[in-house]
């Protein structure tokens, strides 16, 4: 079974479901995908706006995020300004970026930039702060800077970005598990909040009553 997680650096969201898969990529037997793309352009697919473009509710998230942390102790910094600009991270954490020679390498990689941004509270859109996520990695700093523009890693994101709308993703961060059999659908679970839900269903006790479901999509196809 595979299991993909889209994310945008630029998403709060998106970090506390990293912190939770950072917790439990050993829990389960899946094959992990790490999928990079652009809130901006997943969210006004839908014709909507994002969250911090909405007042009220760019308020009430403040809140819910400070709650959230504090009482699941995550460490959480947001960083300034926001919104900031996240594609030289997004396309430095493709897996198509020359120079991550494994997963884990990528899992590194992204793991660095969300910690700077959410819990360091840096702005990763500064090429300084991207030259320090770098070097700590070992990495020659300048050279992978040149990388971000080329057209290669632009259209990898932009590709990953279509894929996931493709695929019935409106927001981030997304977890979407690809289903072993011939014809199976794959299951998404949106939002940090839906992690305890993708839990029981990786452990194979979805609480959904798939019955009641087509009912109620009957009830929007009538």
């Amino acid at each position: 079974m595979k299991l993909s997680f889209y994310f945008d650096f630029l998403s709060p969201y998106s970090y506390l479901a990293w912190c939770w898969l950072r917790e439990n990529r050993e829990r389960f037997s899946v094959d992990w995908e790490f999928i990079p793309v652009t809130l901006a352009n997943i969210i006004h697919a839908q014709d909507t706006k994002g969250p911090g473009e909405i007042e009220p509710k760019r308020n009430y998230l403040m809140r819910d995020l400070l709650r959230v942390t504090q009482v699941k102790n995550i460490p959480f910094q947001p960083p300034k300004p926001l919104p900031f600009n996240s594609l030289y991270a997004l396309r430095l954490s493709l897996k198509e970026c020359s120079g991550l020679e494994s997963k884990d390498q990528q899992f590194q990689m992204i793991d660095h930039f969300f910690c700077a941004a959410w819990q360091e509270g840096k702005n990763i859109g500064d090429t300084e702060i991207v030259k320090d996520v770098l070097k700590k990695m070992s990495l020659p700093a300048e050279v992978w800077l040149e990388k971000v523009g080329t057209k290669e890693l632009r259209k990898a994101l932009k590709i990953n970005t279509k894929e996931a709308i493709s695929q019935g993703i409106f927001g981030l961060p997304t977890f979407l598990v690809h289903n072993e059999g011939e014809g199976a659908e794959p299951e998404l679970f949106w939002g940090f909040d839906s992690t305890p839900y993708l839990t029981q269903y990786l452990q194979g006790e979805d609480p959904m009553d798939h019955e009641k479901l087509r009912n109620f999509q009957d009830c929007y196809s009538s």
